[in-house]
């Protein structure tokens, strides 16, 4: 048998085949090779170099390649990358209850507290996501919210083969619409919330939200279900095209809703409720947003069987999420907080929150990511202007963009607003959170959005490596030694 054959019926992979890539850089002898069009190379290029490193197949979409092993022409490489990979792994998906988690915010949130829960339930459960995946005997750092087919395939075979029946998986919308997931069968899908993001690359919000309900309108009618705010401005856009069972959640609307007994700066004492169920439980993690987040998690985790007693429980348990609300120093002088809001709701709803905690000031440390979408800028730095007090514009990863460009445009929004509140421009961005926390008062709220957890900035090609939260650190332990900034933040010109 050749090593790839195509048939009416799918993809035929002889038992020597080792993997599939769509890099060519991580081919090994007896790989497939899929070579697929991106925005700065195009995988062709590549296929003489895959076939150096051992590839025994490609498949491309070009019209004809003259190369030495057999290839296959494909009108999608990527959807025919996402077939195969499957196809390798024995179709892990299928031997799995696999839960996918999309939205604008809170995907992280809600994939960490459901995966925690689910375990706490006696339910083996892998967590695919943005900021690790969890396979059960291994832990590996993402690179990407949604992994490439190859990868994510993978991953999905790996939490089979430790045992594990359950996978809870983050679903960027840029991930459905480049068919990385197109060969998982989802048994229930989670939709957090919808606003503005990566206009960049869908243009439009109508094309967004269309991407978004894609992983819904895919589920089957058998699934466990899709599990959808009510509350949500798009609810009924998703909704409109979903066969399986709707699961609903929400404060105003919705069959699982949750009253607020007492909600203070740091927790929420809720009770929780569905068909004449109910239970009172405290959430230990601040916001309004992560009240929505428990909920979607708590119909879905009923859903799949989870007793509301054990719920009652868990949630008060509930892990911290990497890079979300991540307080550096509490009840100090200042309070810091590492926070990976980046999109205008997103800094909103974090701005929002830290407001609650009643600060003498609130500063903030913004910047914004070259090549996304520019119309997002200005509009974050008017909400910045009316919700903190003091504002420090930095950089965030620009890749190929003039930061000093990106730091203009949010300016411009802070300027419509109200300019005076712009207290720097410092585009080193560590510079800028130590410069910050040291200029800060005793009663201050210092919160560093646009990051979070990670571990590099992008200039162009290059990747310099910079956590916010070890600078901030850094930064907190500078004051407890007693040193005496001045109070001044440097204005870089």
């Amino acid at each position: 048998m050749p090593p790839l054959e195509r048939t009416e019926r799918g993809w035929l992979i002889d038992a020597a085949v080792t993997g599939v890539a769509m890099d060519s850089r991580k081919v090994q002898p007896g790989y497939i090779f899929v070579a697929t069009p991106g925005y700065e190379y195009d995988g062709h290029e590549f296929a003489e170099e895959a076939i150096q490193r051992g590839a025994v197949a490609v498949v491309g979409e070009r019209a004809e390649l003259n190369l030495s092993v057999p290839y296959f022409r494909v009108e999608s490489s990527r959807a025919e990358a996402a077939r195969l990979a499957s196809c390798f792994f024995h179709e892990p998906s299928r031997d799995l209850t696999v839960v996918g988690v999309t939205g604008t915010n809170g995907k992280t949130s809600v994939v960490f507290w459901l995966t925690h829960i689910l375990r706490a339930a006696g339910l083996g459960t892998g967590l695919l996501s943005s900021v690790v995946n969890d396979l059960g005997g291994e832990k590996l750092q993402s690179d990407l919210t949604t992994a490439e087919s190859p990868d994510l395939q993978q991953y999905l075979a790996k939490i089979r083969d430790f045992g594990y029946r359950h996978a809870v998986v983050e679903v960027s919308s840029q991930a459905i619409v480049q068919h990385r997931i197109d060969a998982v069968r989802f048994k229930m899908a989670i939709l957090t919330n919808i606003s503005r993001e990566h206009l960049d690359f869908h243009h439009t919000m109508e094309n967004y939200v269309a991407a978004k309900a894609r992983l819904f309108s895919g589920l089957d009618r058998d699934s466990w279900g899709a599990v959808l705010n009510a509350d949500d401005p798009y609810f009924n856009d998703v909704r409109r095209g979903v066969k399986a069972p709707v699961l609903t959640y929400g404060l105003s609307a919705g069959e699982v809703r949750a009253e607020i007994i007492d909600g203070q700066a740091w927790h929420s004492d809720l009770s929780i409720g569905w068909d004449g169920v109910q239970f009172d439980t405290r959430l230990n993690h601040p916001g309004r947003y992560n009240i929505y987040n428990l909920l979607a998690v708590v119909t879905a985790a009923r859903a799949l069987g989870v007793k509301a007693n054990i719920l009652a429980q868990v949630i008060p348990d509930l892990p911290a999420v990497p890079g979300r609300m991540h307080v550096i120093q509490h009840g100090a002088s200042p309070t810091v907080i590492v926070d990976y809001a980046h999109t205008p709701d997103g800094l909103e709803q974090a701005l929002t929150t830290v407001r609650d905690l009643r600060p003498h000031r609130l500063w903030l440390v913004l910047g914004a990511r070259g090549g996304r979408d520019r119309g997002k800028r200005p509009e974050m730095g008017e909400i910045a202007a009316k919700r903190a007090d003091r504002i420090v514009v930095t950089t965030d990863s620009p890749k190929f963009e003039d930061p000093a460009n990106i730091a203009e445009e949010i300016i411009a929004g802070i300027r419509a607003v109200d300019g005076t509140r712009l207290a720097g421009i410092v585009l080193d961005r560590a510079q800028a959170i130590r410069q910050t926390i040291l200029g800060a008062e005793s009663g201050d709220v210092v919160l560093i959005t646009g990051r979070g957890p990670e571990t590099t900035q992008e200039f162009g090609h290059q990747s310099v490596p910079l956590v916010d939260s070890e600078v901030a650190e850094k930064a907190v332990r500078e004051i407890d030694v007693g040193f005496n900034p001045g109070g001044q933040i440097e204005r870089e010109q």
